[in-house]
């Protein structure tokens, strides 16, 4: 097993891509997770939505190994989800990272505690800065 966090997300990514659709399954665990979560999906495209979140996902990752291209999206979902904007309330991104954790954690047959922590490390770093930005 890869040694490097990014290394190993990136493969357990895969490994559950292949097994079914980490997407799916990481909105149907989202969405029951908090009812005020729901509501923010009402007339929800769902291809779409799982196309920006396949792309979110990426980028998270981007983010952590220090891409200039992560950033930048990490960026433009900070000023979007803001209280200004979406208002997408930081204490929700804790579901988010607990959401694709799950999924994963059901559709990777590689997935122990290291990778949970690799995961989870990954994740927080781009969710951090997310909600660091909702009072803007």
């Amino acid at each position: 097993m890869p040694t490097n966090p990014v290394d190993r997300v990136k493969k357990s990514l895969g490994r559950s891509l292949h097994q079914g659709d980490v997407f799916d399954t990481f909105y149907r665990i989202l969405l029951d997770s908090d009812p005020r979560i729901r509501d923010q999906f009402t007339d929800t495209d769902w291809e779409e939505q799982k196309r920006l979140l396949r792309q979110g996902v990426n980028n998270v990752i981007g983010f952590y190994e220090g891409s200039a291209t992560g950033r930048s999206a990490l960026n433009r979902i900070r000023e979007t989800h803001c209280r200004g904007r979406m208002d997408i309330s930081p204490e929700l991104y804790d579901y988010w990272v607990e959401s694709m954790i799950e999924a994963v954690r059901r559709l990777d047959p590689d997935f122990d505690p290291t990778l949970e922590q690799s995961w989870r490390d990954v994740l927080r770093h781009g969710t951090e800065f997310v909600k660091a930005g909702y009072e803007q």
